[in-house]
């Protein structure tokens, strides 16, 4: 199965406790999961090794491919989870967004 970035958007509304799609739009945790992607370059780029015309450039959109292996779609759910719980009440929330956050930089180190 081909994941897109709508598969790692889809996936991040789990623990969000979105699948309305009332709290997040499309929009916003796509922008996420482009930073997410930037941020995988930034620490892994032997990821990309040979997809030098696929390579992040923050402007991917829902049907677009996503380019890398598909053990690293739930790493990049989990960094647009945490991006997401850091814009609501930091005080509520500022344990699982640091949980997501933990559990992106162990799996893109």
């Amino acid at each position: 199965m081909a994941f897109s970035y709508q598969s790692v958007v889809d996936l991040a509304r789990v623990p969000l406790n979105d699948s309305e799609k009332a709290r997040y739009s499309d929009v916003t945790l796509l922008s996420f999961a482009n930073q997410g992607m930037l941020q995988v370059l930034k620490r892994r780029p032997d990821l990309f090794i040979g997809q030098f015309d696929n390579l992040p450039d923050g402007e991917k959109g829902h049907a677009d491919a996503f380019p890398l292996p598909a053990e690293y779609v739930q790493t990049v759910a989990d960094y647009v989870t945490a991006r997401a719980e850091m814009t609501d009440d930091e005080h509520v929330n500022s344990g699982r967004a640091s949980l997501f956050a933990q559990l992106f930089a162990a799996e893109a180190p």
